[in-house]
């Protein structure tokens, strides 16, 4: 994995000294991506005049100070939904249709450093500190041809890929033994199969890759990037309850597409309902045993669903431990065109 470029003394600092504050538990966002071989750094949230603010393609999640996930009574919000509230960045990355993105992100709060299981995370980059929970990734086309003017509230969202939970494997006995009270015990339970999309996110160095479908139209689109825990929770009684969405949006730009146009998705705020069962999941009471993927169909097809349950995977998921394949991909797919590569 390709760490930053070294914040500035102060900026270091005062990412440390934020990060040490009990509000700041449990916050994270998109550390950088790479696609077409170059690797992008996202925003410091801690320093506004850090010069990587202007350079960068991701989103501004959140504000150091403000909250870092949306919960269930927010689901309905088409701007908090799609990108956090954020307004748009000053640079798009540019990825080729049938190549992987890879997005990186760090968590605030160094609970995990170092720790079994975690994956192959660089020195002094903070892991992700929940397991329990699922990956999924959206993309929504630009539709002023300028992401970094757009407004995500508009955008029609299309999923192109979810892992919830896997009852085909579970959680490596290193980050099993992690997690217990760090910052929660992972279910389901010892001799009870699931892996969830988080856990398996975790375990790859806290990466994951997005597939840019192959023969998508060149243009300017967002992807969607939505980790959502499923630690703390609904209690009717607790407002801050609920499953957690921590949501990033990258800007980019497809080169070397083809004639497919993304077909018609839904408003962000029209993903997930409110009370739904995702929404109000209860992972320590089910055991990861009834949990069914939340939100649209899959795009481009059910059939990519169903090559990868073939291959072990219940959910449709890109392979986050593989770096950008780029233009390779796309000769890789002639010689074994009927598999998709699972980690």
């Amino acid at each position: 994995m390709v760490a930053f470029s070294k914040l500035s003394h102060f900026g270091a600092l005062l990412l440390l000294s934020l990060s040490a504050l009990p509000g700041a538990r449990a916050h994270g966002q998109i550390k950088g991506v790479l696609a077409n071989g170059v690797y992008s750094n996202g925003p410091n949230i801690y320093w506004d005049a850090d010069p990587a603010n202007e350079q960068t393609a991701v989103r501004k999640m959140y504000q150091a100070a403000g909250p870092s996930y949306v919960l269930p009574q927010d689901f309905a919000d088409n701007s908090k939904m799609a990108c956090e509230g954020a307004a748009g960045a000053p640079k798009t990355v540019t990825a080729s249709a049938g190549s992987f993105v890879r997005v990186d992100w760090v968590g605030a709060t160094g609970e995990l450093d170092g720790k079994p299981g975690t994956g192959n995370v660089p020195p002094g980059q903070n892991p992700w500190v929940h397991a329990m929970g699922t990956v999924a990734s959206y993309i929504a086309k630009c539709t002023n041809g300028d992401c970094t003017t757009y407004d995500a509230s508009q955008g029609s969202w299309v999923k192109l890929a979810m892992f919830g939970i896997d009852r085909t494997e579970t959680i490596s006995d290193g980050l099993r033994e992690t997690m217990k009270n760090k910052p929660e015990e992972y279910y389901p339970t010892p001799g009870t199969s699931g892996l969830w999309g988080m856990a398996r996110f975790v375990q790859a160095g806290s990466s994951w890759n997005v597939t840019i479908p192959e023969g998508l139209a060149n243009g300017h689109y967002i992807i969607r990037q939505e980790v959502g825990a499923v630690h703390n929770p609904w209690n009717a009684q607790d407002d801050s309850s609920g499953t957690q969405l921590y949501i990033g949006c990258v800007q980019i730009e497809v080169i070397n597409g083809g004639n497919t146009e993304l077909p018609k998705g839904a408003k962000a705020g029209s993903l997930y309902a409110t009370d739904s069962a995702f929404a109000r999941y209860n992972v320590y009471e089910d055991n990861g045993k009834t949990f069914v993927d939340p939100g649209p169909a899959l795009w481009p097809s059910s059939s990519n669903a169903k090559r990868e349950e073939h291959s072990g995977v219940s959910s449709s998921v890109n392979d986050p431990t593989k770096c950008n394949a780029g233009p390779k991909l796309k000769r890789m797919r002639k010689v074994k065109r009927s598999v998709q590569v699972i980690a």
